[in-house]
């Protein structure tokens, strides 16, 4: 057989060639992939770098209160900024990688905000600087009061320029919705991500809201906060580890004071003094505090007896803020000092709890309080002793100081005091407590609380032009056992043809841990379902008694009993009917519970799944048909 070498070696000689081209091709790829990643990621860091220079002396420069500079350090910041996300642009082929284009694109999206965000600060600032001497930007570094003052009086002066900068805002927000900051690590190399993501978010969103939506209430943020003549608020610490209509038992008041945003303390004491007092009132004249049925039914004296008297501190029966309000107020005037304040604030637990974690530990009359765990009671350090004292209160034991105002007093001191590092982290801390409820007021200037109204902060019983729910639980003489029991909330919605829709509520209630436990005891829980008017009860299971149809605050409600015991579960079940327009689109309202927290509701539409959530706010649903 005749073989050609010649042309054998010359198939081996390409092949060589080709696969010699095909390595050189493949460098030339690796090296335009490494060029195009590694030059931008050079000029990233750099103008990261440049960036967090001027941000820290954006900060220096306001504590130094140097104007110029203040507005020098904003622009260049922008600028920083603005270069930063050109150099972003050139990387823009990331986004085609699943992951790592997600993590471009929030990138990309952060700078683009925050470019927004300091375009609208340099509006403002270039507004300013004519009245920057009347702002106290003297070059003298403020206190904690101080600085407090003078952020009312920038607002002040601030309000009339938030239309040219509603746009900026506006767009600031668009750019972070979307960033979904659960995938995002807790830590890397030590440095916090997903905590700072997460404040950077909901402060630019913050931002928007409050310029758009929340206009009113910064329009009357100086004179609730004492700009120009000063307020005085009664302080209401419900606890929301006995859970209550309006958020929990009402443990202990205070009297604040606030002039230019300077906080005073003038009254602290617990509930029960005020009380004593009323009784007092009572066995001399006349008082028409006679108790609603439920608390007469389900909430017993220590004796066992019914009760026979309405207190202040039971007060707060019904689950519209603004009437059980007025009940406290209606009985606080029977002690004849009339109303010597301007509105109330109510706050719970998490309130204390979370401004603590911000603010860090603080003491009052030698007790530590602090946001750290407590082996005692696997809760909060400031929970177990906020607890501690209201037991104490509530032996009549007079000779322990209130502390509530003192305390209360300490943490807004500390929190206006703190670095300006931590005022965006403050400031989403407080919006977020009010949205979920934590923090609620009633004002009796009507301008007030319409404005206060608008953001959802004030408590009421909404009407709604769809379906609607509100579940509201009373702990009737059942300890502290909301800290141990969980509820999930199912709701089986499905539509008839002939425009209603059959529903059925089951909660399921679980208390896991045993008697033992620290103010863990059987949960005694009243509870009510509020629906649309008109709805129609069809069975119920569960209820230790019949469950009961009754008519208020514009909706019909069904009342039921029942009792968790510690290691136990339970269940109850209610099914109705809801009148409903048949249409291609099922529209849900509902309302959280104030002081509730982690209560997760499932909802189920035509037996399928529609919703899996932890209720932190009331929320509104809109399911296709």
């Amino acid at each position: 057989m005749f073989v050609n070498l010649n042309k054998s070696g010359s198939l081996l000689r390409n092949k060589k060639l080709n696969s010699n081209k095909g390595r050189r091709r493949l460098i030339v790829v690796l090296s335009i992939i490494a060029v195009a990643l590694i030059v931008p990621s050079i000029f990233i860091f750099l103008g990261l770098k440049q960036v967090s220079a001027h941000a820290k002396g954006l900060v220096a420069a306001y504590k130094a209160q140097q104007f110029d500079s203040l507005k020098g350090e904003v622009k260049a910041t922008k600028q920083g900024l603005q270069e930063m996300n050109i150099s972003l642009g050139f990387l823009f082929w990331l986004r085609v990688f699943p992951i790592l284009g997600g993590y471009y694109s929030d990138a990309k999206n952060l700078a683009s905000a925050g470019v927004e965000e300091l375009i609208a600060l340099e509006k403002i600032l270039v507004n300013l600087e004519p009245v920057k001497g009347e702002l106290g930007f003297d070059g003298h570094q403020k206190s904690g009061p101080e600085r407090v003052t003078q952020a009312l009086n920038l607002l002040n002066k601030s309000l009339p320029l938030l239309d040219k900068v509603d746009g900026n805002l506006t767009k600031a927000a668009d750019s972070v919705k979307g960033i979904d900051t659960n995938k995002y690590p807790e830590k890397i190399g030590g440095r916090t991500v997903k905590k700072n993501i997460e404040v950077a978010k909901n402060f630019i969103l913050g931002a928007a809201v409050a310029v758009k939506e929340g206009k009113q209430a910064l329009m009357v943020a100086p004179q609730v906060l004492g700009i120009p003549g000063a307020k005085s608020y009664l302080l209401l610490f419900q606890n929301d580890k006995e859970i209550r209509p309006t958020g929990g038992f009402m443990t202990a008041y205070a009297t604040l004071s606030i002039d230019n945003g300077q906080v005073k303390s003038t009254t602290s004491d617990d509930i029960y003094r005020l009380d004593e007092k009323l009784l007092n009132v009572c066995l001399t004249k006349i008082c028409p505090l006679a108790p609603p049925p439920p608390i007469v039914k389900y909430l017993p004296e220590v004796s066992g007896k019914p009760r026979s008297a309405w207190s202040m501190r039971d007060s707060n029966i019904s689950p519209d803020l603004p009437t059980s309000a007025k009940e406290f107020e209606r009985m606080y005037q029977l002690l004849g000092e009339g109303l010597p304040f301007d509105g109330i604030i109510y706050i719970d637990s998490q309130v204390v709890e979370e401004l603590i974690e911000v603010t860090g530990p603080i003491d009052v009359f030698g007790t530590k309080y602090s946001a750290e765990i407590d082996k005692r009671c696997n809760c909060p350090n400031v929970i177990y002793e906020l607890e501690s004292y209201a037991e104490i209160a509530a032996k009549g034991e007079k000779d322990r100081k209130a502390i509530l105002g003192v305390l209360m007093q300490q943490i807004l001191a500390r929190s206006v005091g703190s670095d300006v590092e931590k005022l965006p982290q403050l400031i989403s801390a407080i919006a977020e407590l009010a949205n979920q409820k934590h923090v609620m007021f009633y004002m009796h200037d009507g301008a007030t609380q319409k404005a206060l109204s608008a953001l959802n902060w004030t408590g009421e019983i909404k009407s709604f032009d769809g379906d609607y729910l509100h579940i509201n639980d009373s702990n009737f003489a059942g300890g502290k056992s909301n800290l141990y029991v969980e509820q999930t909330v199912t709701q089986e919605v499905n539509t008839q043809k002939d425009g209603t829709v059959k529903k059925k509520i089951t909660i399921e209630y679980k208390n896991d841990q045993p008697f033992g436990v620290w103010l863990n005891g059987i949960n005694r829980d009243y509870v009510r379902f509020y629906v649309p008017k008109g709805s129609k009860l069809i069975s119920s299971k569960g209820s230790e008694d019949q469950v009961n149809t009754i008519e208020d605050l514009d909706k019909t409600v069904f009342e039921a009993f029942v009792q968790v015991r510690p290691q136990n579960t339970r269940k109850l079940e209610i099914e109705y009917s809801v009148f409903y327009q048949p249409g291609k689109e099922y529209k849900l309202m509902i309302q959280k519970q104030p002081g509730a927290k982690d209560f997760h509701y499932k909802i189920k539409l035509n037996g399928k799944g529609v919703a899996d959530i932890n209720l932190e706010q009331d929320r509104e649903f809109r399911f296709s048909l």
